[in-house]
């Protein structure tokens, strides 16, 4: 997908963990020089080391755009509120998370040149078939029509909201191997998502968000490895027990 109107919000909630949001920062930094893009950065109520280290890098000219929260916004909320301090001009979102390495130039040249009219990301999840949302690129007019539902405050929003852009007919789509472009960390920003709302969603419940629809591998997807194929098993049958207590 190349058109010259392209310009993309990049979305950062931070939330601790300052040594990962600086490599974050200064790797998205030093990596990215197309297309044009603006930094957009939301602390949620972090502690005073990792706000003193944003306004520093505010202050490199590394965020475009900083904003602190008095509370944990977490997830939903905080993208949320993040994408309403992105320019008007924003052709697209990206949301990305801040235990991230951006690791080639061209990481997200590539996510642009592979995105149809929806949502596009490194990173696949399964049981159900969905894209992760630590790197997740969204057009900028359905993000806004499908805002994260903050009903859901942590993962399952961002699988909420690709459900209702399959369903409306637009494309989701993900690379399941990408550690050559951006290696996520994953889980250095502590335990908040304990206490999220949402969380509690049976199997059947995802499904059906999704109606029968899947997105679309741009890679090889591999075959789980046995040890994983059992823990998948166990869930689905945690899963139906929970769905059969409440019915």
């Amino acid at each position: 997908m190349n058109s010259p109107q392209i310009f993309i919000g990049i979305l950062i909630l931070v939330h601790n963990a300052p040594e990962y949001v600086e490599i974050t920062i200064r790797s998205l930094n030093e990596m990215t020089n197309s297309p044009p893009h603006e930094v957009i950065v939301l602390d949620n109520a972090s502690g005073e080391e990792t706000r003193r280290l944003l306004r520093s890098l505010h202050s490199e000219g590394l965020i475009d755009k900083l904003h602190f929260s008095e509370t944990n916004t977490l997830f939903a909320g905080g993208n949320n509120l993040a994408a309403s301090l992105a320019s008007e001009d924003a052709s697209h979102f990206l949301l990305l998370n801040s235990d991230v390495e951006v690791k080639n130039a061209a990481w997200l040249d590539r996510l642009v040149e592979n995105h149809r009219r929806g949502a596009t990301a490194y990173g696949i999840a399964q049981d159900p078939l969905r894209v992760d949302g630590y790197c997740l690129l969204v057009d900028a007019d359905l993000y806004r029509e499908y805002p994260l539902d903050e009903g859901h405050q942590w993962w399952w929003s961002v699988t909420k909201q690709q459900a209702q852009l399959l369903n409306s007919g637009c494309r989701v789509a993900g690379f399941y191997e990408h550690e050559e472009y951006l290696h996520h960390f994953g889980g250095k920003s502590g335990s908040a998502f304990a206490s999220a709302k949402g969380m509690n969603v049976t199997r059947r419940e995802v499904y059906a968000w999704f109606g029968g629809r899947k997105p679309v591998v741009l890679d090889n997807l591999p075959r789980l490895p046995l040890s994983q194929r059992l823990r998948a098993l166990g869930r689905r049958a945690k899963w139906r027990f929970a769905s059969w207590r409440r019915d």
